[in-house]
């Protein structure tokens, strides 16, 4: 396991891992962690007329839960607003998203989890 000084360097370093992953799989960047007044989105990709926002989480044990189980209702819920301004500002309201995890366990294996969420259950 690679040491780490930082949370913030742990963090970069997954999601460079899951960026690298997404584009093998061809998927193109349009974002690396999206701030607005919303929330934060780890990655903004694209392929086709298809936008995904995608959350990364590593958990280097079980003893706080996995990686999807800390995407929590107000974790999904700024999530969502963030990917709703990030289309609205960027005039991408016609393309299909959706919302995936990338996690890493403490072995560093990657699990891709597709549409963690839809947004209709965040009930607005």
């Amino acid at each position: 396991m690679k040491n780490f000084l930082n949370k913030r360097t742990q963090g970069e370093y997954f999601e460079k891992l899951a960026l690298n992953f997404l584009e093998k799989n061809n998927f193109t960047l349009l974002y690396k962690n999206f701030y607005c007044k919303y929330g934060e989105i780890d990655i903004i990709v694209k392929k086709e007329n298809l936008i995904v926002f995608v959350e990364v989480k590593q958990r280097s044990s079980l003893n706080f839960g996995s990686g999807l189980e800390a995407i929590n209702f107000q974790k999904q819920r700024k999530i969502f607003l963030s990917a709703q301004y990030f289309l609205y500002k960027n005039h991408l309201e016609n393309f299909n998203f959706r919302f995936d995890a990338i996690t890493f366990d403490k072995n560093n294996q990657c699990e891709w989890i597709k549409n963690i969420m839809r947004g209709d259950e965040i009930g607005f």
